[in-house]
């Protein structure tokens, strides 16, 4: 169990994947330097795209900025409501939880992921559903030619969302699209953006492992 203090930095470690350009991200949390403990790390399934060829060639450690922390904290403190813990002032984490893991992921990708537009991959947005007011960290649903899938509002603009998949979702019938996994980002329209008891995963048990 970490408690989040202004002492114990988060990190992001980018590792070189590919020659294309493409990098891994990783968290890490680094322990004292006055003890034996290794730093601790959690691999993500995102990739970063570097804009720099040389920067992807090597490893690089960049601190959490204040949107990686402020979707982190809205998150974890959504999972406690949803466990009908009381908030307190301090934040104690679990970094082996993993609900805690699944948060990680999502600021991951809404840090370095790339955004796929969503043409031809959802359904026309029908009137019948009702406006879903949503923000920064909202759980929602995209009514997809497969289906509602769930996702995370990440950034808002006008009338563009960009939101994190929380499902694969099989697309090769769309030629635009190979597949999309779980933890893409996907640009949407506000509209687009439905009620979280639309998605077909609400029926999976709170605690179940996400990944």
């Amino acid at each position: 169990m970490i408690e989040l203090t202004a002492e114990i930095p988060f990190l992001w470690r980018l590792s070189a994947e590919s020659s294309e350009g493409y990098c891994s991200v990783t968290m890490v949390v680094p322990c004292p330097p006055d003890t034996e403990i290794k730093d601790l790390t959690i691999e993500t399934s995102v990739l970063s795209l570097s804009s720099d060829s040389t920067r992807s060639e090597k490893e690089e450690t960049l601190e959490w900025n204040q949107e990686d922390i402020s979707l982190f904290l809205k998150l974890v403190n959504q999972k406690q409501l949803r466990k009908k813990k009381l908030i307190s002032d301090t934040v104690r984490v679990d970094l082996t939880d993993p609900d805690i893991i699944e948060i990680i992921h999502i600021v991951a990708a809404a840090g370095f992921g790339v955004a796929f537009t969503s043409y031809g991959l959802l359904k026309q947005t029908s009137a019948n559903y009702p406006i879903y007011r949503c923000d920064v960290g909202s759980l929602a649903s995209l009514n997809t030619v497969v289906g509602f899938k769930p996702c995370i509002v990440v950034d808002m603009e006008d009338d563009d969302v960009v939101c994190v998949l929380l499902e694969d979702i099989d697309v090769h019938a769309i030629d635009e699209y190979d597949q999309l996994s779980r933890h893409d980002l996907l640009l949407v329209k506000a509209a687009d953006i439905l009620h979280p008891e639309f998605a077909e995963s609400k029926a999976r048990p709170e605690n179940a492992v996400l990944h």
